[in-house]
């Protein structure tokens, strides 16, 4: 039975589970670079030095411990696969708070002294030949330390983001979850704020298109190169949606025991639609600029639709602090913007996106969806969660399935239940199965945002009932 976690406040429920000495500041973690007898801090200049250097959350802040060895032949096996991102520019020193954004701003709590010991680094994985984007690199984060996870029995987290077009930064009060002896994988999807694409990729010149088989070769490949074998997926919005493909997708080796799904629509063009009702609540002359924005594909255009001095600026804000997360307005949720929260090595809230990672997450949305929000356009337009009846064999593959819907979501209740009745229908007993569905009241989409200490107390038991039991 997985041990009971105490939901409210933080300090008594997942941010008690670990203690540590107090810290000076927060641990950075460690960049292992092959033959190295200890590792070096991220953003020394050892670490920026490192030919081959592999992000991993794997030792503690006095550590020497070098990479497992089934990591290290795969990564050896990538063919420098992954490199330091930190070569680019050394990155500010990291806060706990900023690792863990929106978990403890919303308990106003101290942050623990555990937070600033976990261990943690970043990198980036060459997904070129992957995708077939020129000098594509997905920028990679990992939380926690493998060995301790495995004799806890405890399986990674994989986090996808929504968008398309956003960065992880609004997710990561998600990362809390490493608090329980886990690793936490993340990382902003190719084209997304640290994971921005070259100019030459992005010119008319070009015959790369973003598609969603685009961001599965993506997430195939860093899964690989992470050894991320098997794995617990946590996913949002359009990470979803890329989430069920994942799981059905019969080239993907390695098993997903379980499925966390917030926000996950039945298809894109239902969406839209839910969207389209929901501007009914809003004043008529808000409705009305969006749907302009819309009707001018300004939805893959962030200054167009952001810019202080824009016409569409208020009628976006509005949107999306009723129907996307109602404590969006704060410096943790810059994620929630086109482009992320910047991009390079260590983004922080405070770190706006460069003009070159705004034209490529640009790009990302006007080949989705398009440049639209409210009509399906672009790649995304067809897509149906349950295609050919697909989602009859999802428990089947997955070890458990939850759904979870704010009831300030654009996307609509009836909606949203017909994405879990049709996973839920292949079994007699769904709960028993492991498939379930959660309404949060109060919640916007970003479900991780506006009820993150409950929600992710209870995401933490599901990991738990559906780990695989530690290693003998």
């Amino acid at each position: 039975m997985p041990r009971p976690i105490c939901v409210a406040p933080a300090r008594h429920g997942l941010a008690a589970r670990r203690r540590a000495p107090p810290s000076r500041r927060a641990s950075r973690g460690r960049f292992d670079a092959p033959r190295a007898p200890s590792a070096p801090r991220a953003g020394s200049g050892a670490a920026r030095d490192a030919p081959d250097a592999i992000p991993r959350g794997a030792s503690s802040p006095t550590s020497s411990s070098s990479p497992s060895l089934p990591r290290r032949a795969l990564l050896g096996a990538g063919a420098a696969s992954l490199s330091l991102s930190a070569r680019v520019s050394a990155p500010p020193p990291a806060r706990a708070d900023e690792l863990f954004c929106g978990y403890y701003t919303e308990n106003s709590s101290v942050t623990p002294q555990w937070a600033f010991k976990t261990p943690w680094a970043e990198g980036v994985v060459d997904v070129a030949s992957a995708t077939g984007a020129p000098n594509a690199k997905t920028f990679l984060r990992v939380l926690g330390k493998r060995e301790t996870a495995e004799a806890a029995g405890h399986l990674p987290v994989l986090c996808l983001h929504g968008g398309p077009g956003l960065g992880f930064k609004y997710m990561d009060a998600c990362e809390i979850l490493a608090s329980s002896s886990r690793e936490v994988a993340s990382y902003d999807q190719i084209g997304c704020a640290r994971s921005k694409l070259d100019a030459p990729a992005l010119s008319s010149d070009s015959t790369f298109r973003f598609s969603p088989a685009t961001f599965a070769s993506e997430l195939r490949r860093v899964r690989e190169v992470a050894g991320l074998d098997d794995v617990h997926i946590l996913a949002h919005g359009w990470g979803a949606m890329l989430a069920l493909d994942h799981a059905l997708d019969p080239m993907v080796s390695g098993t997903v025991a379980s499925l966390v799904l917030v926000s996950c629509p039945p298809s894109y063009a239902a969406l839209c639609r839910d969207r389209r009702d929901a501007l009914a609540a809003l004043p008529l002359d808000v409705a009305e600029r969006l749907l302009e924005a819309d009707e001018k594909r300004l939805f893959a255009d962030p200054r167009a639709l952001r810019a202080p001095d824009s016409p569409y600026a208020d009628a976006w804000s509005a949107w999306v602090e009723t129907r996307e997360s109602r404590r969006a307005a704060g410096g943790c949720y810059a994620g929630l913007s086109l482009g992320g929260a910047g991009d390079g090595a260590g983004a922080t809230r405070d770190r706006g996106a460069s003009d070159a990672a705004l034209a490529s997450a640009a790009r990302v949305a006007l080949d989705m969806t398009g440049g639209r929000f409210f009509t399906p356009d672009g790649a995304l337009a067809g897509w149906e969660a349950d295609e050919g009846g697909r989602l009859g064999e999802l428990s089947a593959k997955v070890g458990g399935v939850r759904f979870a819907r704010g009831t300030e979501d654009a996307l609509s209740l009836r909606a949203a239940r017909e994405v879990y009745d049709a996973v839920a229908r292949a079994e007699m007993a769904p709960d028993e199965a492991g498939v379930g569905f959660e309404s949060v009241e109060g919640a916007g989409s970003c479900v991780h945002l506006d009820a993150s200490a409950a929600f992710l107390e209870s995401v933490d038991q599901f990991l738990a009932a559906h780990d695989r039991g530690p290693k003998a």
